[in-house]
């Protein structure tokens, strides 16, 4: 009709939001905390956590965090920590060095673990996600040392493990 202006659906053309990292500080995170020697697998937190309560309503009405929750301002070496019991041979590459935190393309060093946010290494995009049996979404973090993730040879370190010695 002559005087009408037809107005043209819009479509988004940036699909991907841009969701800044203080998103991720306060929020509980899932992760999986693969060793890239032994090819196991740790779920962070073990268990899932209990459902929003309203007789522990604070003052925001959001659960408080437990010792057992990760959220995206827990430190790389609180998270490390939490499996340390469970990985004996963390105890030996803690002595050696060399170890390395890695998701998607960030990598994080021992060195800098302590100050360190674990929503630094996962805010990346192309961190990969997987499903755990009990449905939650969880991200996988790699630890290894940075020479055996970056070539195909292992270390020393991983060469003595995988003979099967037993150290300690």
């Amino acid at each position: 009709m002559p005087g009408f202006l037809i107005q043209q659906p819009q479509t988004d053309t940036n699909t991907h939001r841009w969701c800044p990292i203080n998103a991720l500080k306060n929020s509980p995170v899932t992760i999986v905390l693969h060793c890239s020697w032994s090819g196991e697998r740790y779920p962070l937190p073990a268990t899932a956590t209990a459902a929003f309560n309203d007789d522990d309503a604070n003052y925001f009405d959001e659960a408080s965090p437990t010792s057992a929750d990760l959220i995206g301002s827990t430190s790389l070496y609180d998270v490390i920590k939490m499996v340390k019991a469970q990985i004996p041979t963390l105890y030996m590459w803690e002595e050696v060095g060399g170890l390395v935190l890695t998701c998607g393309t960030d990598q994080v060093f021992a060195s800098e673990w302590e100050t360190t946010m674990l929503c630094n290494l996962i805010s990346n995009a192309d961190a990969v996600k997987e499903v755990l049996s009990d449905g939650r979404e969880a991200i996988v973090v790699t630890i290894g040392d940075a020479a055996s993730m970056k070539s195909g040879k292992a270390s020393v370190v991983t060469r003595c493990l995988a003979k099967g010695d037993v150290y300690g």
